[in-house]
């Protein structure tokens, strides 16, 4: 079973997935860094021991484990202490919330059209609870599942799946204040339990059996102005391509890879990197072997992939394509390529045609 560097053992999610493997979009972890950022918090401690960069959560098709992801928000809740931390982040744009699935959503033709979207593809947009359609006779809930048990966290969870789901639905419908039936929470009220309804607008029932927003059976059927079956189209293949099947890497590797891409003109040694991840060299090579991966593997993986597309999809001469990946030297480029790939760079240019 893994352990969390915080001492917590949950080696395997609810899916069966394991605990340490890249797979979700960290745009909620973003936001929670942008609040301790602009409060002038160390938010770099934050990450130590997570072999993860805090730069890596801005960079496009990023992922975080859920290791990762319980780890920083138990660090950040207590770094905040009593602030209601999980409306800070839930109450952003809805772009910077839902990204692509909420463009998608507000194209649909039909409020329960758009809620089938969010049952679907939710994990697209860095969800950290699991959402599901209830049918309550009159009404619908939208409940909130943890993907797996942590107190420290869970008002933080739901504080921001029921904010950001209740503004994105305001954006859809065009009109606010849109207020749900009926808020169900699964704990205690918090400190700031005033703050839910002025956010909500409506009752909220603390100590439910259950986390969920409560909205009319007629809402789903309510056609929204913002419909654009080409956009919704669209948004929708992106978000279904970035879920796309495949067993998730581990969490370190993808960090590895990432911050290795984004240097490949100045490369960074392997020492670089543990700086760069808040943990020891050491610990670096050891969690690459338990993964069945070395460094020099992963680095060679990323400068024959970058160089290939540009062999491919460019006219740069070779020699300028061996400096962008890191080479000083045109011959060396040259060797190392026909170890990739069995063809020299000259060769794989002409192949492509």
């Amino acid at each position: 079973m893994a352990r969390s560097p915080d001492g917590t053992g949950h080696g395997v999610e609810s899916d069966g997935s394991p605990f340490d493997r890249a797979a979700i979009p960290p745009a909620v972890l973003a936001g929670v860094l942008d609040v301790g950022r602009r409060e002038g918090l160390s938010v770099s401690s934050w990450f130590a021991g997570t072999g993860l960069d805090p730069v890596l959560l801005y960079a496009p098709g990023a992922r975080v484990s859920l290791q990762q992801g319980r780890t920083i928000l138990r660090r950040a809740i207590d770094a905040l202490p009593g602030r209601p931390l999980g409306f800070e982040v839930g109450e952003r744009d809805t772009l910077l919330s839902f990204g692509f699935l909420g463009i998608a959503m507000r194209a649909s033709a039909t409020a329960g059209e758009a809620f089938a979207l969010a049952e679907e593809l939710h994990l697209s947009a860095g969800s950290l609870l699991d959402v599901e359609r209830e049918d309550l006779g009159a009404e619908i809930g939208i409940r909130f599942r943890e993907r797996w048990p942590d107190p420290g966290i869970l008002v933080f969870l739901c504080e921001e799946a029921l904010a950001s789901t209740t503004i994105i639905i305001r954006s859809m419908l065009a009109e606010t204040p849109w207020t749900p039936v009926r808020v169900d929470l699964s704990y205690p009220p918090p400190p700031h339990a005033s703050r839910y309804r002025r956010v909500f607008g409506c009752p909220i029932v603390f100590s439910a059996d259950a986390n969920r927003l409560v909205i009319p059976k007629e809402l789903l059927d309510r056609p929204l102005p913002t419909q654009h079956k080409p956009t919704r189209q669209m948004a929708m293949e992106i978000c279904r391509q970035y879920l796309s099947p495949g067993e998730a890497p581990p969490d370190i590797v993808t960090s590895v890879e990432a911050l290795v891409g984004g240097n490949l003109r100045h490369p960074l040694t392997m020492s670089d990197i543990a700086d760069r991840l808040f943990i020891t060299e050491r610990t670096l090579r050891r969690r690459l072997a338990d993964s069945g991966e070395r460094f020099s593997t992963i680095r060679d993986r990323v400068r024959e992939r970058r160089a290939t597309s540009l062999l491919w999809d460019t006219t740069m001469p070779v020699g300028d394509v061996a400096a962008e990946i890191g080479f000083n030297d045109g011959r060396e480029f040259r060797r190392a390529y026909v170890r990739w790939r069995g063809l020299t760079p000259t060769e794989a240019r002409r192949s492509r045609r």
